[in-house]
């Protein structure tokens, strides 16, 4: 094998040795011919653990739930044209969950652009509303132009990893020929150390003097997706006094701080006056979105009199539309100092929540038992999960049940679901990414529909053993038939219940996974115990009948308070 490397393929590696040495370790690769240089590059650093998926979108929400896992960017590359424009539906949920995904395309030259040639479309900037950053290499590269080339990956690398994180271009136009590299030795020098650390800006201290506690006799804490701390002393401490309600989000993995885990059903069913009087005084909010509708509503039509905001990377998307007053400090630090001001045996307004928990539980608890549903399903599920797994909750019902049963949750489980955007698009092959570079058992709560629109998920050299799939299969999009608008539509069939009869034993024999199915409560014990235990990647189909699910859930929305 020859060893004097191209000046075109150095440029190009040059790419992937400052990646590298900023700190990338992982890449998700689709196959084609533009990029092959990149490919090239990626795979043989030797550095980068990389990984083929063969379909762009299910690449792209891969690479998404790589990023969940290690919390650190990862790289998803592509070649040129519509290939390009497939990553978008992931790089739109890395935008609105914050998630550092960078995400790199091979292009064209751009004499090529607008000339009726092959997978060519304009690329530079085509994310632009929805990345940090767009950026674009040189396309003179038959020169030394790794001193422009460094400067700007350094660049695309430090914009998505930045204090609010989320996903990055770059745009790599590559000329032909594109396997000139293909029989030599790959070279990889170091990064001069001044050109990776130009752009590091110096962490300021938090500034814990800039709020004063106001005259508040209710206060609720309100935790959204992905709150950080994994152990808060104080906040436990704040929680277990009652002095304050404290509110989880399915995602925010801060269900052992809550205090009323059913909050989410109280709101789906308590009156409108009732609601009024659960509105605090003082809202402390931090974290990310939350999915309740209801709570969403309700504060925009009654604001809270104070809202603030905990965020150490200083961002707010004032979801309630309130204009919060936001901290810049970490929920850790400000917790511990927010203790000694609140007022202590001030519990009437826990009392008040706890007496509709109380009411909302006895009367829910004979609803799922009206014969086998998918609400029930889900409920026996979870209670079958061991007492430590990742959990991962699809668009659409899934994610819904698992909030309104937040009392079946466990300390020991890490909850996620694509919320950013909520698209049901990409929810298996973020769960596969994750999964992937964990080694607990993952486990995937998703809808028949979300299932099939993302089969290709599974498209894999080797999909991880430690996955398991459970899909409600109610035979099309039953949540429709749970929502009064839609519900009351001539047209909700087809156009909206996307009504099918179809199955996922074929496709678990395809693509060579254990396949269980269940349509009545003892098929569902019966395979639990397998399903969950037995040696690799599983799925479970559990049947249900639509009607008999939209009748429990409407009985459920019914309770009165």
């Amino acid at each position: 094998m020859q060893t004097i490397l191209s000046v075109y393929q150095a440029n190009i590696n040059s790419i992937v040795s400052t990646l590298y040495q900023k700190g990338l370790r992982h890449a998700v690769i689709s196959p084609g011919s533009r990029n092959a240089p990149l490919i090239m590059a990626f795979a043989r650093s030797g550095n980068i653990t990389c990984y083929s998926v063969p379909d762009e979108r299910a690449a792209g929400f891969i690479a998404l739930g790589m990023c969940k896992q290690l919390q650190e960017p990862v790289a998803v590359i592509c070649t040129s044209g519509t290939a390009v424009l497939n990553l978008y539906p992931a790089i739109a949920e890395a935008f609105y969950m914050q998630v550092p995904l960078l995400v790199i395309t091979a292009d064209r030259p751009s004499e090529m652009i607008g000339r009726w040639d092959g997978q060519t479309i304009r690329q530079f900037e085509v994310f632009r509303p929805h990345v940090l950053g767009s950026f674009q290499t040189t396309e003179e590269l038959q020169r030394d132009a790794t001193a422009e080339i460094i400067p700007s990956v350094v660049d695309f690398y430090d914009t998505a990893n930045s204090a609010v994180k989320g996903p990055a271009h770059l745009n790599v136009p590559l000329t032909e020929p594109l396997y000139e590299a293909v029989h030599l030795e790959f070279e990889y020098p170091p990064v001069p150390l001044e050109m990776l650390e130009k752009n590091v800006k110096p962490q300021e201290e938090p500034d814990t003097g800039l709020w004063k506690f106001p005259d508040a006799a209710k206060v609720m804490i309100l935790l959204g997706a992905d709150y950080t701390p994994d152990h808060d002393d104080n906040l436990a401490s704040i929680s277990d006094s009652r002095s304050a309600v404290v509110l989880a989000d399915i995602i925010s993995n801060a269900h052992r701080y809550q205090n009323i885990p059913n909050w989410e059903a109280i709101l789906l069913n308590a009156g409108e006056d009732q609601k009024k009087t659960l509105v605090p005084d003082l809202l402390i909010t931090s974290g990310k979105m939350v999915l309740n509708k209801t709570i969403k509503q309700l504060f925009r039509t009654n604001p809270p009199k104070h809202h603030w905001h905990i965020a150490g990377d200083g961002f707010c998307a004032d979801t309630f539309f309130t204009g919060p007053a936001i901290l810049n400090v970490s929920p850790g630090l400000f917790f511990k100092q927010f203790q000694q001001h609140l007022l202590q045996n001030n519990t009437a307004y826990f009392d008040r929540f706890r007496e509709l928990s109380v009411r909302q539980s006895e009367q829910a608890a004979g609803i799922l038992e009206q014969g086998f549903n998918e609400f029930r399903a889900v409920r026996r599920m979870l209670r079958a999960f061991p007492e430590k797994a990742v959990i991962h909750l699809a668009n659409s019902m899934p994610v819904r049940y698992a909030a309104y049963l937040a009392d079946e949750i466990r300390p020991g489980w890490k909850m996620f679901s694509n919320r950013g955007v909520s698209g049901i698009d990409g929810c298996t092959s973020t769960a596969v990414g994750m999964a992937m570079l964990n080694q607990e058992l993952n486990i995937l709560l998703t809808g028949d529909i979300a299932f099939f629109y993302d089969i290709n998920a599974l498209w894999q050299r080797q999909l991880p053993a430690n996955l398991r799939i459970v899909i409600l299969n109610n035979f099309g999009g039953g949540i429709f038939r749970n929502i009064d608008g839609p519900s009351g539509m001539p047209e909700l069939d087809p156009y909206m219940t996307t009504s099918h009869t179809l199955s996922a034993a074929h496709l678990a024999s395809h693509f060579r996974t254990r396949y269980f199915s269940a349509a009545s409560e003892a098929e569902l014990e019966e395979c639990l115990e397998p399903f969950l235990n037995g040696p690799g990647i599983a799925i479970l189909e559990v049947k249900t009948d639509q009607e008999i699910n939209s009748h429990i859930f409407k009985q459920y929305k019914s309770i009165l308070l």
